[in-house]
């Protein structure tokens, strides 16, 4: 049974966006006419069933790593799950999802320098078992980065 997200859930959300520490008994106050341990409840739940999670989010830059990229990997036929699990291993890798259309894998990764992207691309990417081609786009500009948006308005039945 799918558990219906309502304006509570929503208002949660919406304060721990502000604030990933917000005690429960200042939620309880922000939504008004709700108890500290309804809201503990409400949020185990969400938590539980995979709606939210809390976590620390590091900031690559400030700890030396300003190069971004966006790597799309092409894979032989059998071989998508070892090649990203390989890659979900890989320290470097952020971000690593598996793709419908012209590519098989994306992967994101963070470097220090140029060189050190070219180094992870050679040394770590390309030698996996099973990868055919990479095509890297190395990001100048994030316009974007953030785990905090909103449940949809219209979510689906």
């Amino acid at each position: 049974m799918i558990t219906k997200i309502d304006a509570v859930d929503r208002g949660i959300l919406e304060c721990l966006q502000v604030d990933a520490r917000m005690k429960s008994t200042e939620i309880a106050q922000r939504l008004g006419n709700m108890t500290a341990r309804a809201i503990r409840n409400r949020l185990d739940r969400l938590i539980e069933e995979g709606f939210i999670s809390i976590n620390a989010c590091a900031q690559s830059e400030r700890l030396g790593l300003p190069i971004s990229a966006d790597i799309a990997m092409d894979v032989e036929p059998g071989m998508i799950d070892q090649v990203a699990q390989h890659l979900v291993d890989l320290e470097e890798t952020n971000y690593v999802a598996m793709t419908t259309g012209d590519t098989d894998i994306s992967v994101s990764i963070v470097a220090a320098t140029m060189g050190d992207l070219q180094s992870i691309i050679s040394n770590k990417l390309h030698t996996i078992p099973g990868v055919r081609k990479t095509r890297t786009y190395v990001l100048t500009n994030i316009l974007k980065v953030s785990c905090n948006w909103p449940f949809p308005k219209d979510l689906p039945k």
